[in-house]
């Protein structure tokens, strides 16, 4: 069995060649893959139309970035990873230093052992 099968997980990620990265990833995890969404308007509408347990957020998706909706995303109790090309959390605004994240290029080792720990205690 699939580590995270039938889990249901957003990718929210503006760069065509990362999106696909990362939805082979989750679907080779066992994960049903949402999106990916490459605006920061659409992140919400997503989550609302259908059932999501967890999402990856692009920190910067065309010049905006995910910390304007990060708050509601997290106030609907769902178990998020900021992947970001910055690995330093100061960048950051404060309450959101310490959300799981990943930094860009990927290590896919440490990608996937991530996606477990955070999306398998939905």
């Amino acid at each position: 069995m699939k580590a995270l099968a039938g889990r249901r997980i957003l990718i929210v990620e503006d760069e065509a060649l990362i999106a696909l990265e990362l939805e082979d990833l989750l679907q080779d995890l066992g994960c049903e893959v949402v999106g990916p969404v490459a605006r920061v308007d659409a992140v919400l509408d997503c989550i609302e139309a259908g059932r999501v347990d967890g999402a990856l957020l692009d920190v910067n998706l065309r010049g905006q970035q995910i910390f304007e909706v990060l708050p509601k995303v997290i106030e609907q109790g769902l178990p998020v990873i900021i992947t970001s090309g910055y690995n330093d959390s100061t960048l950051f605004p404060e309450p959101f230093r310490t959300v799981p994240r990943i930094s860009k290029p990927f290590d896919h080792a440490a990608l996937r052992r991530l996606c477990v720990a955070i999306f398998s205690k939905t």
